[in-house]
């Protein structure tokens, strides 16, 4: 963990005990750099993180203080910025997380994928067709790509339970960054099928590009999402 993330980390646990609550001040940010025995860049960068998580609010002149949500709606942001590269058994913890493989293999890499995942024309990637359960419900039918070179030993067990936990727990690589683009249309035919919805019925198309902390991008998936439990919020910043 970068020292940025440790200082943006320990912050944001003290909002969540409410040793900083909604419309806090935090402690400036020399304060701040003789705490954490960091520079002001760095404390900038924590600062700047936990801005963009929508969990603080830069007042010119001011400060920095908690934003002024209520209670529900500030956990909701922490559990948010803690979960969105963990992947669904992470998100989900304590429930019951499954995953059926449809398609597990291993091909050259389609325009696509090599485009999203900076690829030469004949690389090869793992293709994995999954479909996502929770608590016995499907969500997610999900399609991704991932090049064999940076995953080393990926097998279907893997798929089946979490690849996340794969990559950052079997390969120790941390996964820092995604690009997300959300979209909606009707369900196909597989996806009505696999999502127990009607054909045409409106579905979530998340297309995601991850990163690792080198750089360089790991993970290109697709994923319908059934329409029941998909929320789309974000954080708008000046």
């Amino acid at each position: 963990m970068l020292k940025y993330q440790a200082i943006a980390a320990d912050l944001r646990e003290k909002i969540t005990r409410g040793i900083y609550k909604p419309d806090d001040q935090l402690p400036p940010s020399g304060e701040l750099e003789r705490t954490y025995q960091a520079s002001k860049m760095t404390v900038k960068h924590a600062l700047d993180y936990l801005e963009n998580a929508g969990l603080i609010v830069k007042r010119r002149g001011s400060g920095t203080f908690v934003k002024g949500l209520d209670t529900t709606d500030l956990d909701r942001l922490v559990q948010r910025s803690r979960s969105q590269l963990l992947g669904m058994s992470s998100v989900y913890a304590g429930r019951a997380v499954k995953s059926k493989v449809l398609t597990f293999e291993a091909i050259a890499a389609p325009e696509a994928a090599r485009g999203q995942l900076r690829l030469e024309v004949g690389s090869f990637v793992y293709h994995i067709v999954r479909v996502r359960y929770l608590d016995g419900k499907p969500l997610i039918l999900e399609k991704s790509y991932m090049p064999v070179v940076l995953l080393p030993n990926l097998r279907q067990q893997h798929a089946e339970q979490s690849i996340f936990s794969f990559v950052r727990d079997e390969l120790h690589l941390r996964i820092q960054s995604a690009h997300r683009i959300v979209r909606v249309r009707g369900a196909d035919a597989l996806e009505a099928e696999e999502l127990h919805l009607a054909s045409g019925a409106p579905v979530a198309i998340v297309q995601e590009t991850y990163f690792l902390a080198s750089g360089v991008p790991f993970n290109y998936s697709i994923a319908t999402h059934e329409p029941e439990h998909f929320a789309l919020e974000t954080v708008l910043v000046d």
